[in-house]
């Protein structure tokens, strides 16, 4: 028997126990009375009214992928770094996916806010910070909160910077080049990258900021799912200009999946805000960018490779010399 435990307590539990065994079972609850029967019926049916109600009024437009004729992919870079017209972008009503700078001042709270409704998905990407042609971009403006990988790094601090940016963005199920027209044609620094990327079953998207990027070239050869920027929304700034690049999108949709890089500005709000309903009624669904990916890589499809002749378009100008693609105006 234990130190100092009675034996009048030792017996108490002996007995108790015994008792609670051989006391009989519960007897069963009485079934429900048709009046209880009732309301719980017309408690379900509200819930699944008010369900029905929001998504006709709040929830995201989507076509089923089967059914779309075009579909787009609307990346949003540069996430993190004001909240203004990232809450207006969250807002729409269709799937876009936001790209988070790993050193954005307002990068933690943007993850909360996009994981923080699952009736309305958003997929969280991190925007990898890489050297640009122009180095002294990496210090300029905002720019200077980034740390940047560097055709100078050695294999070792080049995994260490990605794991530390992907510790920023936990949330993120996918990467794409921040600037890069330097480092993405690098091919020992990008495998680098990649093998990273392949460990913890993350996509990338190779933004494309420069032409001879070997970025997506070196992640399909680890194995790395992936995809590449065929249009920038915003390269130049201006409302029509924004507009008719979404129009050019949409158009090449028809023929295959199409990703879109955008940034956070009023006209890009007000372009997407206004012509995304359009473009749903006519039938070019907007999906999640792993949606684009997990297609691709199904069916592979010609005309979303680089190599199929579609202009690759120009860089986006954050400090880095502007690239004109082969062919199509820029």
């Amino acid at each position: 028997m234990p130190s100092g435990l009675p034996w009048s307590l030792v017996g108490w539990l002996g007995v108790s126990g015994a008792l609670m065994l051989a006391a009989p079972a519960p007897p069963d609850p009485p079934p429900p009375s048709e009046e209880e029967r009732a309301i719980e019926q017309r408690t379900v049916d509200m819930v699944v009214r008010d369900a029905k109600r929001w998504q006709r009024e709040h929830g995201d437009r989507t076509l089923p992928w089967e059914d779309a004729r075009g579909h787009l992919a609307i990346v949003i870079d540069d996430v993190g770094r004001e909240l203004h017209l990232f809450e207006q972008l969250l807002a729409l009503r269709y799937p876009l996916t936001f790209s988070v700078l790993p050193g954005a001042i307002y990068a933690p709270g943007v993850q909360l806010r996009l994981r923080g409704d699952r009736r309305r998905y958003r997929e969280v990407m991190l925007h990898l910070p890489m050297e640009p042609a122009r180095p002294e971009a990496m210090s300029e403006g905002a720019e200077a909160q980034e740390t940047f990988l560097r055709r100078h790094d050695d294999p070792a601090t080049l995994r260490a910077k990605v794991e530390e940016a992907l510790a920023r963005v936990p949330a993120a199920v996918g990467v794409n080049n921040h600037m890069g027209s330097a480092l993405t044609r690098d091919a020992a620094a990008m495998a680098e990258v990649m093998q990273v990327l392949d460990e913890r079953s993350l996509y990338f998207l190779d933004s494309r900021t420069i032409g001879d990027t070997r970025a997506e070239e070196i992640a399909r050869v680890a194995g790395v799912p992936t995809l590449h920027r065929e249009v920038f929304l915003d390269h130049d700034p201006s409302a029509e200009a924004i507009e008719a690049a979404l129009d050019q999108a949409a158009r090449l949709s028809l023929d295959h999946p199409v990703v879109v890089i955008a940034h956070p500005s009023a006209e890009v709000v007000e372009i997407l805000g206004r012509r995304l309903p359009t473009l749903h009624a006519e039938g070019v669904g907007v999906y999640p960018l792993s949606r684009l990916v997990a297609a691709t890589r199904a069916t592979p499809i010609e005309g979303n490779s680089p190599a199929a002749g579609h202009d690759p378009g120009p860089e986006r100008p954050k400090g880095e010399p502007v690239f004109r693609g082969p062919s199509g105006p820029s």
